[in-house]
């Protein structure tokens, strides 16, 4: 048993000094306190309940009104997938864009606030450690609670109403979708924390780079090409198994990758230069 007021040397590559520690300082943040628990109940009643009303009580309703779309539609199983999966790919998109720029503008911005950033950096931590460290642990966070945790229950949900006929692996690709989607933005948000020290300049830019790009490529689709602004309705074609019209998958998928590696490199370039 180690005493306590030893010294233990630590051994770490000397430009990742401290991520170790940095990084169970942030899992401890997400996962130690009621904030995972309290997010997991919260995206799973929000995406999950609308799914289950498409899944199981819209059809219905169409079918005691005498809606002609559900005959369009081939019938109130097909009307429930079709809705089911609209609700959890283009308004999950949207909501989870949202929902992790709203959980993460804080991340660097609030311990600028309050001169913890630079207690931190006078430890042997180094500035590259710092960042990546807190994009490691949330991008976990983010996806087991706002995609793993609503993706299990809409599959579950998806075999109550459809059985065996349920598309998984079309399901999946256009959840791996959603996961670059979602990752575009948290990689935004945080360089946006490397040039701002408040909170709303954070968020709003990223959320009008979210809801202001889908709304510009409804007017200007080219931008659909090098953007995950499509995304929400790539991933629901993918989920359909129908297909994705040429040049709305991998060009846009490839950029988006791209463009998330470089706000990760532009956020350590501005966090080395600057000074608390």
């Amino acid at each position: 048993m180690t005493v306590n007021s030893e010294l233990q040397r630590v051994n770490e590559w000397a430009p990742m000094r401290g991520f170790a520690n940095m990084f169970y300082k942030e899992n401890y943040a997400w996962w130690r306190t009621r904030r995972w628990w309290v997010n997991a109940i919260v995206w799973i009643a929000i995406i999950c309940s609308l799914v289950a009303f498409m899944l199981f009580v819209l059809p219905g309703q169409a079918a005691a009104n005498n809606d002609p779309s559900l005959a369009e539609m081939g019938g109130p199983l097909a009307l429930a997938q079709n809705m089911g999966l609209t609700i959890f790919f283009q308004m999950g998109a949207l909501a989870i864009g949202i929902g992790t720029i709203i959980l993460c503008q804080g991340l660097i911005a609030h311990e600028k606030e309050t001169g913890l950033i630079e207690w931190l950096l006078a430890k042997p931590v180094t500035r590259r450690a710092y960042i990546l460290s807190k994009l490691a642990s949330s991008l976990i966070a983010v996806l087991v609670l706002l995609i793993g945790g609503p993706a299990l229950v809409t599959i579950g949900l998806f075999y109550l109403r459809m059985g065996l006929d349920f598309p998984l692996i079309p399901f999946l690709q256009g959840t791996g979708i959603l996961i670059a989607h979602t990752a575009f933005y948290l990689c935004l948000t945080v360089m946006l924390g490397t040039f701002f020290s408040k909170r709303s300049p954070i968020m709003g830019i990223a959320v009008g780079t979210l809801v202001g790009g889908n709304v510009l490529a409804g007017f200007i689709s080219q931008t659909l090409y090098f953007t995950p602004w499509g995304f929400g309705r790539v991933a629901l074609s993918l989920a359909s198994s129908e297909p994705v019209p040429a040049g709305m998958l991998w060009p846009p998928l490839i950029s988006t990758i791209i463009l998330s590696a470089v706000f990760i490199l532009v956020g350590l370039v501005k966090f080395e230069k600057s000074e608390f």
